[in-house]
């Protein structure tokens, strides 16, 4: 394709927006709605997950292990663990370090931790196992009661359960949401078109009698709809990016039990995947709202 003939289209495709500025101007409005709407949703859905997940490392497995064993066979136990498929790490806990955990969590003057220092300290060495994913929990478990020296273990059922219920219901909730949005938005940005391709109809069909081709007609409104999907989605991100952290620092602020529960999603790692998907997206809703308004015109 020549230079000349690229230069043509280009200059056709901006001249279409200005024919018809108002149907230029709805469709962008409802390209830009429609990434509004899932960019909404993105946010949500991904900082659920990525609050799920954080939960999901606050919960691990504790092994307790028997009163008796040589140093020697802790260290043997502990690198059994390690060596557990799906386990990333086992941190060792002495009675001591137990003991004083528990005084940070009751308060050192409490009555019931005078005389257990020392070698009157009844509790047990332990580990603190931590998982790849909390899905491995009970298979990790199983393979525990092979370990020689294990006493006995404590890990949140319930909590696992539930976390793992939710994960899987905002996931595919936010699968249907991506999904119902997208056919509702090609609807869209189809049916905006297609009004500003049959104000035109005469000139395409016109065009078709001299001998031009069908990509020849065609590459004008493509650049029309990647236009108004480039503008359209652009508009909505660059708008929604500073507003998502806003939104977030007031959150922290008016909010901060949230933030010691768990953490939302930076701001830079959201619309590093948003922004170009936007854009992807947007320009996908123009050519395909494009290619088939103008299809039936071509068929002269």
């Amino acid at each position: 394709m020549r230079l000349s003939t690229i230069k043509y289209f280009i200059k056709e495709g901006f001249a279409g927006l200005k024919k018809n500025m108002l149907m230029t101007v709805a469709s962008m409005i409802a390209v830009a709605a429609c990434i509004t709407i899932m960019s909404f949703s993105y946010c949500v859905v991904t900082n659920l997950q990525y609050m799920l997940n954080q939960m999901e490392d606050s919960i691990g497995i504790a092994v307790f292990l028997k009163g008796d064993l040589t140093s020697d066979e802790i260290t043997r136990i502990q690198n059994q663990i390690k060596g557990l498929d799906h386990v990333l790490d086992a941190s060792y806990v002495s009675p001591d370090d137990a003991l004083d955990q528990l005084k940070d969590e009751w308060g050192a003057e409490e009555d019931i931790f005078v005389g257990l220092d020392g070698e009157n300290n009844p509790l047990s060495h332990s580990f603190k196992i931590e998982l790849e994913d909390i899905t491995y929990q009970d298979q990790v478990l199983q393979e525990l009661q092979n370990i020689d020296g294990i006493e006995n273990m404590n890990y949140a059922k319930t909590e696992t359960e539930v976390l793992l219920k939710a994960s899987n219901a905002f996931r595919i909730v936010g699968i249907l949401v991506m999904l119902i949005l997208g056919v509702i938005s090609v609807m869209i940005i189809v049916n905006t078109i297609k009004i500003s391709v049959v104000n035109r109809r005469i000139e395409i069909n016109i065009m078709k009698y001299v001998g031009a081709t069908d990509w020849f007609i065609r590459w004008p409104f493509l650049i029309e709809g990647v236009i108004i999907g480039l503008v359209g989605a652009l508009i909505p991100t660059l708008i929604g990016w500073p507003l998502y952290a806003k939104t977030v620092s007031l959150f922290y602020e008016y909010l901060p039990i949230i933030q010691n529960l768990a953490q939302f999603k930076a701001s830079g790692d959201i619309y590093s995947v948003l922004l170009p998907l936007s854009l992807a997206f947007g320009v996908a809703l123009g050519v395909i709202g494009s290619v088939t308004s103008i299809r039936k015109h071509l068929r002269v």
